[in-house]
């Protein structure tokens, strides 16, 4: 359980986000996400959301 930021200061900061964006929520994930399974599926997840949204361009041929 995350004791830093609750869930519903979560939503206000998705609230006040631009997009895009995405809200996820890991039932009984700490902030620090010291479970290695909650921290392997954020990477997948973050990796996701940036290879959708185009934060990958490509430079000389080669991704960033």
């Amino acid at each position: 359980m995350d004791t830093i930021v609750g869930v519903e200061n979560a939503g206000q900061i998705f609230q006040a986000a631009k997009h895009p964006k995405s809200f996820i929520s890991l039932d009984g994930a700490d902030h620090m996400l010291t479970n290695k399974e909650d921290s392997c599926y954020v990477a997948e997840v973050i990796s996701a959301w940036v290879h959708r949204y185009g934060f990958c361009h490509k430079k000389e041929g080669k991704e960033l």
